[in-house]
């Protein structure tokens, strides 16, 4: 489900002279628990590890007490995640895509922040509208640490990146989502969609099965899709197809 961002947090190269504290940032997560009874996730690329920090609202979402912590050996905070509705959740991974894409093109700037609405049960039953926000902290060129934080909001629709020095907001709905796939995996995708095979594709643009196998599998990958189909479906998502 997450094969994409795993791939580029995960195989990151870390520059050691760089390295950030750990301590500190499980300080400013824990700050965001208790100042907003947030839930608070701080992960770790290096060490493929998460710590969660809970305020109220982790009690709300019945996951646990207020102030309570964890660690856990995954980025992917997926008690949290389970509680998300179905199809916010293919839209919260869709834009943590596009932001991690659009941060990597604008410099790896720390000043930017996607924030993004989706619906989640709590453990009564009721849907809440929940504010998610994603913030990066690059160690050098990589991402050491992605802090997620889940507040109850009332806000109907939010899907955008935030620059937090100017306050301007790039809508996710707007900016190109072209840089994804290159432009030889949106072609073939393209062939995908109107139903041609591999051996078809092949021919039609003298490459190799191997090769268009290769050009699949990078796109699945990419678009952490689950099979060709559901590639063809969050390509349109995204506009690009």
């Amino acid at each position: 489900m997450n094969n994409t961002l795993d791939m580029q947090l995960l195989c990151q190269e870390f520059n050691n002279s760089a390295e950030l504290n750990l301590d500190s940032y499980r300080e400013i997560a824990a700050s965001y628990a208790v100042t907003e009874n947030a839930v608070s996730v701080l992960s770790d690329m290096k060490s493929h590890r998460s710590h969660i920090f809970y305020g109220g609202f982790g009690e709300i979402l019945g996951v646990a007490r207020k102030g309570e912590s964890k660690i856990i050996d995954t980025i992917w905070e997926n008690d949290i995640l389970s509680r998300i509705f179905p199809n916010d959740m293919e839209k919260k991974q869709l834009d943590e895509l596009q932001f991690f894409e659009f941060v990597r093109r604008n410099g790896k700037s720390d000043n930017y922040y996607m924030e993004d609405t989706i619906s989640m049960q709590t453990v009564d039953g009721v849907m809440l509208k929940v504010l998610h926000r994603i913030f990066y902290f690059h160690e050098g060129n990589a991402v050491r640490y992605a802090l997620c934080l889940y507040t109850p909001t009332a806000t109907e629709h939010i899907s955008a990146i935030v620059n937090s020095l100017t306050g301007e907001t790039v809508s996710l709905e707007q900016i190109g989502s072209g840089q994804i796939l290159s432009a030889r995996e949106k072609e073939i995708l393209k062939m995908i969609d109107e139903g041609m095979s591999s051996k078809e594709i092949s021919t039609k643009l003298n490459i190799s099965i191997y090769t268009v196998s290769r050009h699949r599998q990078n796109i699945l990958e990419k678009l952490r899709a689950k099979n060709s189909s559901h590639a063809c479906t969050r390509a349109k998502i995204l506009r690009m197809l």
